[in-house]
């Protein structure tokens, strides 16, 4: 898994990078201090799996880097990181599609559920947040209108979480894709992600339905009609 940090504070930096470096699903972690740096670097090098942003940067707002990074690259999540914990600017950064939302005094192992939790398809909120009152905008209407409020499941497949099963609905995505015959590459053109992503998911798949490989997992949900094809 490639991953993009985006921080301004060297010691954050550099203790985030040490702790993803450690670990074997992070095969690749790269880091710049600016905004201005990250929407250079996306524009060379966009096959990035994750982008963990700081809320607050020297040269520009994270807010701003988020929308440049959805508006010219939609596929690429983006997990915004701040100190700072208030409803109301989880709720925006989300409605400007944002994947997730990590406060910087979270634990190494939030941190790591986050991130495998985002590239696998879901959205990340902090749970003190998310088992509260807070609700979040409805992105397809004006933000004045209706609010639907989070819960856990709000992010799984509907089929999938009658049935048992913790998928995502980008993960149910790629099982679909899978009933096809489809190599992780042909995959990836297909949903718009990257190979290793499509990896990451299959891996998740695999793990959740306990199939020992790829054509058990695709045999196992036709037969519950959790896929069509």
């Amino acid at each position: 898994m490639r991953v993009l940090l985006v921080d301004d504070h060297t010691l954050f930096r550099d203790g985030l990078k040490t702790l993803l470096g450690n670990i074997d699903q992070f095969n690749e972690v790269l880091d710049v201090d600016c905004g201005q740096a990250a929407i250079s670097f996306l524009e060379d090098d966009d096959d990035i799996d994750v982008v963990l942003l700081d809320y607050e940067l020297g040269d520009m707002s994270g807010l701003e880097v988020l929308s440049v990074i959805k508006a010219e690259n939609p596929e690429i999540p983006v997990i915004m990181l701040s100190a700072r914990e208030e409803s109301a600017l989880i709720q925006d950064l989300l409605a400007k599609g944002a994947s997730g939302f990590i406060t910087k005094t979270s634990s190494s192992d939030v941190m790591l559920s986050a991130i495998s939790l985002v590239v696998s398809g879901g959205i990340y909120i902090p749970p003190a947040i998310l088992t509260g009152q807070v609700t979040t905008p409805n992105t397809s209407a004006p933000t004045t209108g209706i609010k639907k409020p989070l819960n856990a499941n709000s992010f799984l497949a509907p089929n999938m979480a009658e049935h048992g099963y913790q998928l995502t609905q980008r993960q149910t995505d790629v099982l679909e894709e899978l009933g096809k015959g489809l190599s992780n590459k042909e995959i990836a053109r297909e949903l718009n992600m990257s190979p290793s992503t499509v990896k990451v998911h299959v891996a998740a798949i695999l793990k959740e339905l306990d199939a020992k490989n790829r054509t058990v997992a695709v045999t196992m949900a036709k037969d519950m009609g959790l896929i069509t094809t």
